[in-house]
């Protein structure tokens, strides 16, 4: 058993400062002290020191190693575009802060009538239009400032891009206002809906487009009504979602227990035979969950995140030693293992036990409200930081995400774990050199509105990531 000390073949290098043991072959007593002695030996290493580890390590004796200080590269990444389309969620607002500067989003969507005819049209007559929003128990930012927001009609048809809208897409809609609103968002309360009274001359016009029999189907009504546009005002500090098609209804009316989800509804009348009577009818055109998305825009200036680009990442060390994450605008942490490949350089036979990976929010970035979704999502990426495959349970039958350990009251124990087994083994297995990497995400990729984090990386004072692996050697 041979340990040599090199500033070599950097290449091959690792830093082992915390080794376990375990003897799998029956040896004589004077052996068995080695190993001792070696455990006590290796367990008060300076970390500095680097070794190079060849097979004349182990002659005949099998051995569990865990080895925790392989380097780790971390980066703050932003994707071109992110898909915001068919989520049946509105998100709306502005946050403005010193990490991720100003965030803002919109929501723009297709309405569909439940009907294309009135009732009795010959006699119906218009009262009003009013648009129901009601909140999910999504939020970030200050709920106990005012919030405002502004209904304006779209301009533009709303057409997917290969089946999706993403947060980048573009359509017009008009500069005038048709209905606006100031509340104060109640989230996870039966108050949480909001009631937007529209124009009197939008109902009128869409009502008479009804009443007169000019639509039939949905395609001739987009040629008349091309949809909505949800616009937060720039002086919003909360952002805000809204539910479409959903289960959940709220009451507004006490005395005839009139209840109602997200949608536009239109009010009128006719009167009885006798001319006496009134009768009141309703008529709802509901979002769409297809031709709808959340147009999300971003302004790093004068914030942490200064100079991140699609085309320019920027690396851990350029911030701090953190990376950073944030849904609907792309924003991902990449993590790279640079030397993996030199654990094939440890045992002229070996298995992986087992790889996990590790980051906590740092200190002074936590926060139950704003910060830390879970469960994280995380997927292999290529070099281009394009999404290659996720991480799935060892049969492949489900993806694998990573959620936050909270048990304890110190911040600092607050925890995710990502498994990284199958891609050390895939790694160790390949014998050109990979480009493959790890991407992070704030949540599944298919499901991307919510949820930001700040992380550590190695050399974080506070929150430091960290890599364990365990090989098994023989």
């Amino acid at each position: 058993m041979v340990l040599s000390k090199t500033n070599n073949e950097r290449e091959n290098k690792f830093y082992p400062h915390c080794i376990f043991t375990i003897c799998l072959q029956k040896k004589m007593y004077k052996q068995l002290l080695l190993c001792i002695s070696l455990l006590f030996l290796f367990s008060c290493e300076d970390e500095t020191n680097t070794y190079e580890v060849g097979s004349s390590w182990i002659d005949a004796q099998s051995k569990i190693v865990m080895i925790d200080t392989l380097t780790v590269k971390m980066s703050t990444i932003m994707m071109d575009s992110v898909v915001t389309s068919g989520k049946s969620v509105m998100m709306t607002g502005n946050i403005k802060d010193q990490t991720f500067g100003q965030v803002s989003s919109s929501s723009l969507f297709e309405l569909t009538p439940s009907s294309y005819t009135l009732t009795s049209p010959t006699t119906a007559v218009f009262d009003s239009i009013v648009m129901y929003l009601t909140n999910t128990d999504f939020y970030y930012g200050d709920t106990l400032k005012t919030f405002r927001l502004n209904v304006h009609p779209m301009s533009d048809r709303i057409k997917l891009n290969n089946g999706y809208l993403y947060n980048k897409s573009n359509f017009n809609y008009s500069a005038n206002s048709i209905g606006s609103a100031e509340f104060y968002p109640r989230p996870k309360t039966d108050s949480s809906y909001v009631k937007i009274r529209l124009d009197q001359s939008y109902g009128q016009t869409l009502f008479n487009t009804l009443k007169n029999n000019d639509v039939n189907n949905q395609e001739y009504f987009l040629n008349f009504y091309k949809g909505l546009a949800l616009i937060p005002s720039s002086d919003n500090n909360a952002m805000l979602r809204f539910g479409i098609n959903s289960s959940y209804q709220v009451q507004i009316n006490k005395s005839t227990k009139e209840k109602v989800s997200n949608t536009v509804r239109m009010y009128y009348h006719t009167t009885s035979q006798n001319g006496t009577e009134v009768v009141k009818y309703t008529l709802d055109l509901n979002p769409s969950t297809s031709n709808q998305y959340n147009k999300v825009q971003s302004n790093f200036t004068g914030s942490e995140l200064a100079g991140l680009t699609s085309t320019n990442p920027i690396s851990s060390a350029n911030l701090g030693n953190k990376t950073y994450l944030m849904a609907g605008i792309g924003v991902y942490t990449k993590v790279e293992i640079p030397y993996l490949k030199s654990l094939k350089n440890l045992y002229e036979n070996y298995k992986i036990i087992d790889a996990n990976f590790s980051v906590s929010p740092v200190a002074g970035y936590y926060s139950n409200s704003f910060y830390n979704p879970s469960p994280l999502y995380y997927y292999v990426g290529d070099k281009l930081n394009h999404i290659v495959s996720a991480y799935t349970s060892s049969d492949g039958s489900s993806e694998i995400t990573a959620d936050l350990s909270a048990d304890s009251e110190f911040q600092n124990e607050h925890v995710y774990n990502f498994s990284l087994t199958s891609f050390v083994n895939n790694i160790l297995s390949e014998s050109a050199n990979s480009n493959y990497n790890t991407l992070i995400y704030p949540s599944s990729y298919s499901d991307v509105l919510s949820g930001k984090a700040v992380f550590g990386d190695q050399k974080n004072k506070t929150n430091p990531a960290k890599l364990k692996v365990y090989i098994l050697g023989y």
